[in-house]
């Protein structure tokens, strides 16, 4: 006895131990552990690994059917490396920080039990595939096998991808097949439903006359489909609406079956501002107006025919994105200088509104940019709009770059001056418009027959400034 313990320490000695384990018949995985936090959590958990970082298969691992690594911020990079685990199923994810998306395509396949509460996250990627048909009709797959999903309370905004899962899947949650919860607003996990509140009592009126198709009672079914006389009529709330929470209107604007170009959204005072969800824009959209209203985000990233903008005194947006449009300011100049159907942008009285971005293209025809009482602007490069029949600029931060266009295509379809310029007085001042003014009004060549600048002292919500006498007195 003593010299078999003798013989097997100096085996242990020399090899590491690795023979004595493998004559015990232990076994690792076959891959070694690449994220060391993964790691670390799951060594705090009882878990072994070797050297090399492979994973010991013992009882611990083998039973291993449910992992909870909730509040770890554990990034999603690492959730492939859970197939070392040969059983695990079901993933407890609540609570990591994750959002606003989230990408299934990052599970193992083994696993179709999660648990996504206590995230901030608004998209779920890959978890669905969407065909539609001509007609409007949807071919929906799962991506992904889900037993068991437990979602956050942002959920309830996601219609692209869950309200589709549901669809496809409705027979299977109804029987229990599919364990779909979701948290309400005070954390406790419900049974999921396409059900959603309409709190302000006018809005709710005002919806429920135009879009009456979509409504339960007086809740909005995110599961019904607007008829063809209610799917492309124009969104207006209006002041005499009376409207101070706008909670719920992004279950219209994010219908799979809306197909309306326009909605205009006004608060009923305009001292105190109507509260309004974060919202994602459809691409039938071709105009947006927002008066009066507290909102923090618009996502335009899908509003591809957006042509005409104007937000106006809404205090929390900090960023403004119509690169993602593949018409604002990219039709024929008879088109772009009309005023009814040029594209345009308003930007009035924003304060945190610190980027406002244009489509990245060469050439921009524009009919319209008007600019005022911008506090907080950092970023807005105009220098790529070519020709732009109105341009008003307000007063802005006193540290941001102000970027004229570069304009080289003069035309109105009236035949007036090509451009039409009003200014306030700081910024009649600053070094840029000083250099604009000279290239497209006092320098003009006297047998250039083009008048490139037109006048005008009137601004919409800043004092105009008379430019025209400020240059004379100069």
């Amino acid at each position: 006895m003593r010299k078999t313990l003798i013989l097997c320490l100096g085996l242990a000695t020399t090899l590491g131990f690795v023979s004595c384990s493998e004559e015990e018949g232990f076994t690792y995985s076959t891959n070694p552990i690449e994220n060391t936090a993964l790691k670390d959590i799951l060594v705090q958990k009882g878990y072994q690994f070797d050297a090399n970082g492979k994973l010991l298969l013992d009882d611990l691992a083998n039973n291993t059917t449910t992992l909870d690594l909730s509040g770890t911020q554990i990034s999603t990079d690492a959730l492939a490396e859970l197939s070392m685990f040969p059983n695990l199923t079901d993933v407890d994810l609540s609570d990591n920080g994750y959002g606003p998306a989230f990408d299934f395509a990052k599970l193992p396949e083994q696993i179709t039990g999660i648990d996504l509460t206590g995230n901030e996250i608004y998209d779920y990627d890959n978890l669905v595939s969407v065909v539609v048909e001509e007609n409007g009709d949807e071919t929906v797959t799962n991506l992904h096998e889900i037993t068991k999903l437990y979602l956050p309370e942002t959920a309830k905004e996601n219609i692209e991808d869950l309200v589709r899962f549901y669809r496809q899947n409705k027979e299977a949650i109804t029987a229990g097949t599919i364990d779909m919860k979701m948290t309400d607003v005070d954390g406790n996990l419900q049974t999921y439903t396409t059900l959603r509140d309409v709190p302000d009592a006018n809005l709710l009126v005002r919806l429920k006359t135009d879009f009456s198709d979509l409504f339960n009672g007086d809740q909005i079914d995110l599961n019904k489909r607007l008829g063809l006389d209610q799917k492309t009529k124009e969104l207006l709330v209006s002041p005499t609406d009376n409207v101070s929470n706008f909670e719920g209107i992004q279950y219209l604007i994010g219908s799979l079956s809306w197909e309306g170009s326009k909605f205009g959204l006004y608060a009923a005072e305009v001292e105190n501002v109507a509260s309004m969800p974060n919202v994602k824009v459809g691409k039938s959209i071709t105009q947006i107006i927002l008066q009066n209203v507290e909102v923090e985000a618009i996502d335009l990233s899908n509003a591809t025919n957006l042509v005409n903008v104007w937000i106006q005194n809404i205090p929390g947006l900090q960023k403004l994105d119509l690169s993602y449009s593949t018409i604002w300011g990219q039709r024929d100049k008879e088109t772009e200088s009309n005023e009814t159907y040029g594209s345009n942008l308003m930007v009035l009285g924003c304060p945190a509104l610190k980027e406002i971005k244009l489509p990245e293209k060469d050439e921009l025809k524009v009919n319209t940019i008007d600019i005022e009482s911008l506090d907080a602007l950092e970023t807005f490069d105009m220098s790529n709009v070519k020709m732009l029949s109105n341009i008003a600029i307000g007063d802005l931060n006193n540290d941001f770059n102000l970027v004229y266009p570069e304009l080289t295509i003069f035309y109105n379809e009236d035949g007036r001056a090509g451009t039409t310029f009003a200014c306030s007085e700081s910024t009649f001042y600053r070094e840029s418009t000083q250099a604009f003014l000279k290239a497209n009004y006092t320098d003009i060549d006297s047998s250039d027959k083009v008048r490139r600048l037109g006048y005008s002292s009137s601004l919409m919500y800043d004092e105009g400034c008379r430019w025209r006498t400020l240059l004379k007195n100069q």
